[in-house]
């Protein structure tokens, strides 16, 4: 018999916000996640849910996958609260494991709340690097949560917008966020009442609302010829013909986005409206240069994105990287001699 010891690196909130993750290398790596699924080079089952919906209007997502181009495979866990604001708390909260694929073993453990919006900020900006015109300059933007920090940084870093505008459900809440953003990105960040007057002309729509029940809070007829929308609240907020008369529709993963019931098109799935058939391409293909990207100034396209673990490796594999070169982060030993027979 012989044994190690085994031993982990945790990074806490303050670890993660210490690490000063710039946007080109948290695209570039999220990107590169991107990339790999469109070449079908990761192994990624669907998420999976347990629900407390009734008891506390809240659920958790599952997400796994290994990405060998990151040399991980990873599991996270993410609680998802629309009240948590009642508690001063974000509505996602996270964590993200990383393991070694080829032993399983434990390599760090991460708090991934912020590691979530950047995936999700990265991937919103991915999609309009490869789908929105390339002289797109105005944004509307609906929600006010975490991710949308990320939102307007790394848009913003791709297109540097001439005008930003953001509504959300509480007054409140997007006052504060758009005048904490004008400051971040050194330009005016525009708070409007409604939907209809963040997006209308708007070139980049980016859905991020909470809803608690189906409803149309953006509807067709104020998108303009040639926008991109990027829908990716849990439930439905758009008008639910949108996917079915885009020029392309396009999403980060069929197989996730037909088997969840948390997503904003899953009642149209469901119901038989919405099939494969009407899905022009997965990001990762256009990433991958497997199929076009957007092909025309007039074309309405609508990026549907759940959000993948190949995103969270390809952000928690850089922030691990990143806090080994710093010294930062607790090491905990799981256990001093570890023995196999």
């Amino acid at each position: 018999m012989t044994g190690r010891s085994l031993d982990l690196l945790f990074l806490s909130a303050d670890d993660i916000s210490s690490l000063d993750l710039q946007p080109a290398e948290v695209l570039d790596a999220v990107e590169q996640g991107l990339r790999a699924h469109g070449l079908g080079e990761v192994v990624m089952p669907p998420k999976d849910h347990l629900s407390v919906e009734e008891q506390f209007q809240g659920h958790f997502n599952i997400l796994k996958a290994y990405v060998p181009a990151f040399g991980f495979a990873g599991v996270k866990v993410i609680g998802d609260y629309v009240n948590n604001y009642r508690h001063d708390l974000p509505s996602e909260l996270a964590l993200l494991t990383l393991y070694q694929a080829e032993t399983g073993t434990p390599v760090a453990i991460m708090d991934a709340t912020e590691l979530t919006w950047m995936r999700t900020g990265a991937v919103t900006a991915l999609g309009a690097k490869h789908l929105a015109r390339r002289d797109s300059k105005v944004l509307g933007h609906l929600g006010a949560r975490g991710t949308a920090w990320y939102n307007l940084r790394y848009l913003d870093h791709l297109y540097d917008l001439d005008e930003i505008r953001v509504t959300s459900r509480r007054p409140e809440s997007r006052e504060r966020f758009a005048a904490e953003m004008s400051e971040i990105l050194g330009k005016p960040v525009a708070a409007v009442a409604d939907v209809e007057a963040a997006v209308a002309g708007a070139d980049i729509v980016v859905d991020a609302s909470r809803l608690s029940e189906e409803r149309t809070i953006l509807e067709n007829r104020w998108l303009e010829p040639g926008a991109l929308v990027m829908p990716y609240g849990a439930v439905r907020s758009t008008d639910p013909e949108l996917p079915l008369i885009a020029g392309k529709f396009v999403v980060d993963d069929w197989r996730q986005a037909a088997g969840s019931e948390h997503g904003q098109y899953y009642t149209l799935i469901r119901d038989g409206r919405l099939t494969r058939d009407h899905v022009y391409a997965e990001i990762g293909e256009i990433v991958a240069a497997a199929k076009p990207g957007r092909e025309g100034d007039d074309e309405l396209i609508v990026f549907w994105h759940r959000g993948f673990a190949i995103s969270d490796i390809a952000v928690g594999s850089l922030a691990l990287r990143r806090a080994q070169e710093l010294g930062l982060g607790t090491r905990v030993e799981m256990a001093s001699a570890v023995r196999d027979s």
